[in-house]
């Protein structure tokens, strides 16, 4: 297993090329690799499954001083974080998923307040906003860490009914934040990038709010964010008179960027995932989503990761900095792109075959299946263990971190947790998974649908619209685990939960919660 993805102690370290002009990019390069060559020289190792240059290592994830990090912050926070005023909704999503992760629970006390606290952040002009519904605007990220948050804390007696209530009011606030052109504000009067689309549609996809007025447009305003490179900018820019003609021509604005390349492929699956196979919709046009280029947005995803001298960390951009918290933002988007490019290759090509040598120490040949992952699962998960985990101590020293040097927050915890969760357990959207949904998915339950804005903004007919939620629903149960393929660095201690692959909730948590919202048993 580990033979094809190597260990970093077993990897030459080489510093990154340069040209000789020493910029302030290149220095902070150098001062980088520096700290993490440190960090692998006085680290030890964490095991890596037959890799003889880690035997003997001790280095595991402390899951209990990282407990100790999430627990501290439920009901006070260091006083930099008044910053993220703004972000309460989403403090709460990267303590409670990190925690789930980690397999550590809340008692009932505290999960019933954490859910009090939520639907506080409920706007009154429908949405959530980033703090208490009469004092903040309702915004497009906020909405998605409240109602994964939601998914994960509550249940079908508190929180989950409110959210049904809230439904109508959450879609007319999408509706107002749309542009002619299919991107989004992200509040009122707020900027236009590829995150709020993301977070509008796993919150619409979850709660049962697609509809054809909301949908149009969005393929397109995504696919033109496609940069050269193969990743997506934050937005993109109109050329002529009416820059809010969709059918203008547009330019990526920007480099590409892991976030927003995330954001954009997540986007698109979703939107892939609407349409039943060989059933077109007569409400979205014959080509929807407009196609990206899966294969470009596959090869820059998996050059994002950093070499041996990086620790095997991802970057977010060309010839920027590793940071911990692309092990989810780009590592987590490689099953998504890889599904994607699948979905646009000839669906009838031969399996892949490839040689990899075992290394079980008798220097042969052995002929395998293709290799399950594009990115080196056993580096990334010693970047998190080696490199974003604060070295151990006589004191706690919980928390993750971006690098060394940096102090862990909880931003950083979630991401790391998550990445190291993708690089742990091989997932991928399973063809008969989706079936054994649709087949069993039961069209005359479910809640109310919502009312468009407009009386042509719905879909054509009921069974044209229970045909998308059976295909919708089917596809978020898609994601399974091959668990013939889990890789622990470090020994079953370092071991996480299974986070699901676009949405970046565990599959223990998504399954009730998308069932409660579209009716299903």
């Amino acid at each position: 297993m580990t033979s094809a993805y190597p260990s970093v102690f077993t990897l030459p370290r080489v510093p990154l090329p340069s040209d000789g002009v020493y910029t302030d990019t290149l220095l902070e390069q150098r001062d980088t690799e520096d700290r993490l060559g440190d960090v692998l020289a006085d680290t030890a190792p964490a095991l890596v499954p037959r890799e003889p240059a880690t035997a003997g290592g001790t280095t595991v994830l402390r899951k209990a001083e990282h407990g100790i990090f999430l627990h501290s912050t439920f009901y006070r926070l260091p006083s930099p974080y008044v910053a993220l005023d703004a972000s309460r909704p989403w403090l709460m999503y990267w303590t409670v998923h990190s925690l789930d992760l980690l397999g550590i629970g809340l008692d009932p006390g505290t999960t019933e307040r954490a859910v009090q606290t939520l639907l506080k952040f409920e706007s009154p002009t429908g949405g959530f906003g980033g703090g208490p519904g009469n004092t903040h605007l309702a915004h497009l990220l906020p909405n998605y860490a409240a109602v994964c948050s939601l998914a994960i804390v509550g249940s079908e007696r508190s929180g989950w009914p409110q959210l049904v209530r809230a439904r109508q009011g959450i879609y007319d606030f999408f509706m107002r934040m749309k542009r002619p052109d299919g991107g989004f504000h992200v509040c009122d009067g707020g900027e236009i990038d590829v995150r709020g689309t993301y977070c509008l549609l796993v919150v619409a996809t979850l709660l049962d709010l697609l509809t054809p007025e909301l949908l149009l447009g969005v393929d397109r305003a995504l696919a033109s964010c496609q940069t050269y490179e193969g990743g997506f900018a934050a937005s993109a820019f109109a050329f002529g008179l009416d820059t809010a003609d969709a059918d203008a021509p547009r330019a990526a604005l920007a480099e590409a960027h892991g976030g927003y390349t995330s954001c954009a492929l997540n986007s698109h699956f979703l939107l892939s995932s609407i349409t039943p196979p060989n059933s077109p919709l007569s409400s979205l046009p014959s080509d929807y989503p407009r196609p990206i280029d899966a294969e470009s947005a596959l090869r820059w995803s998996v050059m994002m990761q950093g070499e041996a001298g990086e620790v095997g960390g991802f970057r977010g951009r060309t010839n920027k900095l590793v940071d911990g918290c692309y092990g989810w933002w780009v590592g987590g988007g490689v099953p998504v792109v890889e599904e994607l490019a699948r979905r646009q290759r000839d669906k009838h090509e031969p399996e892949s075959r490839i040689a990899v040598l075992d290394d079980d120490g008798d220097g042969e040949w052995t002929d395998e299946p293709g290799m399950q992952a594009l990115f080196n699962r056993v580096a990334l998960q010693e970047y998190v263990l080696l490199a974003a985990q604060r070295e151990a101590g006589p004191e706690p020293a919980g928390g993750l971190r971006d690098k060394p040097g940096k102090r862990p927050d909880l931003y950083h915890t979630c991401n790391n947790l998550s990445g190291l969760s993708v690089a742990q357990h091989q997932m991928r959207h399973d063809a008969a998974a989706v079936q054994a949904a649709r087949d069993a998915f039961d069209t005359t339950a479910g809640l109310p649908p919502v009312k468009p804005t407009t009386a042509e903004g719905g879909w054509s007919s009921e069974e044209e619209r229970q045909r998308v939620r059976r295909e919708v629903y089917a596809n978020v149960l898609g994601w399974v685990e091959d668990k013939s393929n889990e890789l622990v660095v470090g020994g079953q201690e370092s071991r996480v939960g299974v986070t699901t692959p676009v949405f970046n909730v565990s599959q223990g948590r998504l399954r009730p919660f998308i069932k409660y919202f579209y009716g299903q048993k």
